[in-house]
């Protein structure tokens, strides 16, 4: 019993040890409903250098539309380190023709601030574009 009370503790002492050396993620974004109630939205948020911060926007590759290119204004401040596509309920197999997230993750790098850019829309030539907006104003401290 002794060992077992001493490898149970041994063990919880590693997950803290752990989770002390990880910087948890912010997170931002949007959400479907709220584009459909206001397709021009602003953000802003303040992390530290060092930090990551998670912007989750409604998409939905099945209807033509996407995500384009963010646009970082002082890429300095912060930089782009993933962005991935997250099908509507992760856990069980993908929907057709559901919308899911596309996920963006940023890294602050240095003091200041910096602003994010992106523009949902038909990326052809003659689509509709800017049929969403987002802006993210991200100010980072040391």
């Amino acid at each position: 019993m002794a060992v077992r009370s001493f490898l149970a503790t041994i063990f919880c002492l590693s997950l803290l040890a752990a989770c002390a050396g990880t910087e948890a993620a912010d997170t931002a974004g949007a959400t479907c409903d709220q584009f459909r109630a206001t397709p021009a939205i602003e953000q802003s948020r303040a992390i530290e250098v060092g930090t990551d911060l998670v912007i989750v926007l409604c998409s939905n590759p099945s209807t033509g539309f996407s995500w384009g290119d963010p646009q970082i204004s002082d890429t300095s401040v912060v930089r782009l380190i993933d962005r991935t596509f997250r099908a509507a309920g992760e856990s069980s197999a993908p929907i057709a023709g559901a919308p899911g997230d596309e996920v963006l993750t940023i890294r602050a790098v240095a003091s200041g601030t910096t602003t994010l850019s992106i523009g949902y829309g038909q990326p052809w030539a003659g689509g509709t574009q800017g049929e969403w907006t987002y802006d993210l104003t991200v100010t980072v401290r040391s």
